[in-house]
């Protein structure tokens, strides 16, 4: 009986050489791949097993490494151009003719992680896809997307000269036969039960099911082939800090950005969190928004709260998708605004928040106990609009959420504005900024609106109205002593993070 180590048999890191299994698209990517002159496209999420299966079936052809030209797409994120891109890589002139040259000269281009390069190079080599086959140059594109139609587009003219692969999940039988495999090499057995709990919770991804395997092992002490054959259960509850470890630094500080909202560490009534915390403890892939609603703010029986609570949720779902882009993590979870549902587009990532403890993640935030709908109301005379504008930008930049007029004319347009006005500066916001200029004690909205906020103060234990200088105009009713910050002294920015501490504080 031949000894292997526990690490030769199941490792998620590597080229799986003793227990690679074929997965169903396998003999469809290898026919394609020995088919003269067609171009590949397989996509997938991460840990699919995208770069395995090339790898496997290049080595299968025989096609050695002199007839590759693999490329990480990661080392070239910054190339602009096509010719660019190549000239880095070949180390010739960036001239489309004297590249395709050196192209021809091998088998295949190879291109991993090609959802790493710019969306303009991206676009470049989609487009140029048809003209390279007509020079006998073909590409092997392999990247983390929904469809190898969003990797290189949907091109008529490409047709059969492409042949796109999506990998979604494998079913129960590869799993069972990945199991199998490792077993038979290291000599031990896992009860049924344990096989199904490995089946449910790997969701056919082979390096999640690696992952189990390894880290159940280690933790009944098999290191290496047993010579007497063992029979082992599994517990994902009692592997869990193990296997969240693993994947920790993959998905938990990005997910944990996607939780602060903006660049500040807070969100209105924690909904951003409280989204992430609904999805984790949710088992499915894909999250209708009209779900999430009915757990987060439907339940709430006081009607302002309520309202406030459903407020916070659009305003989170409407800067969700630029939230996911800034973060960089449009491979892992997708905000679908016209089929309203947020898609978790990697698998591991389903497995991991379905183990991940979400006090872990609240931990790491301020969690805002205050129940204003605004961290800040902002007054203004219609002169000073786009001054009021830029506030508006510098405190969404930082992740404030501000009441401004123009952002909410679907819920002001029909509505008796004296009601809805009253009720935000008097009690929906948290602070309330004045823009005190030449205009703003002449309006009458502004006196109305001063008024409110006037009272509000009275209620208030902490400090509410926040005054902002661009002239050196008295408002009849603002105290002399009251603390002012004067534009024409401080930038906006260095205005906004003042108010950031302000918040934060509270």
């Amino acid at each position: 009986m031949e000894i292997l180590k526990l690490e030769q048999v199941f490792d998620e890191s590597k080229f799986p050489e003793l227990t690679f299994i074929p997965i169903k698209e396998y003999p469809y990517i290898k026919s394609a791949i020995r088919t003269d002159g067609k171009h590949v496209t397989v996509s997938g999420p991460s840990g699919s097993g995208k770069t395995t299966i090339v790898k496997r079936i290049l080595f299968e052809e025989k096609i050695k490494a002199s007839d590759l030209l693999w490329i990480n797409a990661r080392e070239y994120e910054t190339a602009g151009s096509f010719n660019e891109l190549f000239s880095r890589i070949l180390k010739v002139d960036p001239i489309f003719e004297t590249i395709n040259e050196y192209l021809s000269m091998v088998k295949f281009i190879v291109i991993d992680d090609f959802h790493f390069l710019s969306q303009a190079v991206r676009f470049e080599i989609a487009k140029n896809l048809k003209l390279l086959h007509e020079k006998h140059i073909r590409f092997i594109i392999i990247g983390i997307s929904s469809s190898s139609e969003e990797l290189v587009g949907i091109d008529a003219e490409l047709g059969i000269r492409n042949d796109p692969f999506d990998l979604k999940t494998q079913s129960g039988d590869f799993t069972e036969k990945l199991i199998d495999a490792g077993s038979k090499l290291l000599n031990f057995s896992f009860t049924e039960n344990s096989i199904q709990q490995i089946v449910n919770a790997s969701n056919g991804i082979p390096s999640i099911i690696h992952v189990i395997c390894r880290i159940t092992l280690i933790t009944n002490g098999v290191i290496e082939t047993q010579l007497e054959k063992k029979e082992l259960s599994v517990d994902l509850k009692e592997l869990k800090s193990e296997i969240i470890r693993i994947f920790d630094s993959k998905y938990f500080s990005k997910i944990l950005a996607i939780t602060k909202g903006k660049q500040q560490a807070r969100s209105i009534h924690n909904t951003y969190f409280d989204i992430i915390e609904t999805i984790a403890c949710d088992p499915r892939s894909e999250i209708p928004t009209e779900f999430l609603y009915e757990k987060l703010v439907k339940p709430i029986t006081d009607p302002k709260e309520r309202g406030r609570k459903a407020t916070s949720f659009y305003n989170c779902l409407n800067n969700l998708a630029e939230i996911i882009e800034v973060n960089k993590s449009s491979d892992l979870i997708f905000y679908n605004k016209t089929g309203k549902t947020i898609a978790i587009e990697d698998p591991s990532l389903r497995f991991y928040l379905n183990l991940l403890d979400i006090d872990r993640l609240k931990s790491k935030i301020h969690i805002r106990q205050n129940k204003f709908t605004w961290d800040v109301a902002v007054s203004f005379a219609g002169e000073n609009r786009e001054i009021a504008k830029e506030f508006r930008d510098a405190c969404k930049e930082k992740g404030i959420e501000v009441f401004y007029d123009f952002d909410q004319q679907a819920i002001l347009w029909g509505k008796d504005l004296s009601k809805v006005l009253t009720n935000v500066y008097r009690n929906e916001a948290l602070f309330m900024v004045i823009i005190i200029s030449n205009d703003y004690p002449e309006k009458d909205w502004t006196n109305f609106e001063f008024v409110n906020g006037k009272d509000a103060e009275k209620e208030r234990s902490l400090e509410y109205l926040l005054p902002i200088r661009i002239d050196d105009t008295h408002v009849v009713g603002l105290k002399e002593t009251i603390g002012i910050i004067d534009l024409r002294k401080q930038s906006m920015a260095s205005i906004v993070d003042v108010l950031s501490e302000k918040i934060e504080t509270q």
